[in-house]
């Protein structure tokens, strides 16, 4: 079995561009917060922003389905 290379990682692990800017975000307040002295704030904000950009792409992805339907493929 080979291993997968950054891309084919990128294209299983289910993490969308909205997750991974969620991501980043948490990852750079939680920067923020650490070198004010909270302990594992960057871990815990990467954490909360991949959670907030996943809920946001399966709603992005919702609306565009039921339009897609709604409309046969009009908006894709």
């Amino acid at each position: 079995m080979r291993d997968l290379n950054i891309h084919e990682m990128n294209e299983v692990s289910g993490a969308g561009v909205i997750a991974d800017a969620g991501t980043a975000l948490g990852r750079g307040i939680g920067a923020i917060v650490e070198n004010c002295g909270v302990e594992g704030a960057t871990d815990a904000g990467a954490s909360l922003g991949t959670g907030i950009g996943q809920v946001v792409e399966v709603g992005v992805n919702l609306v565009g389905s039921i339009f897609g339907g709604l409309f046969g493929g009009l908006f894709r």
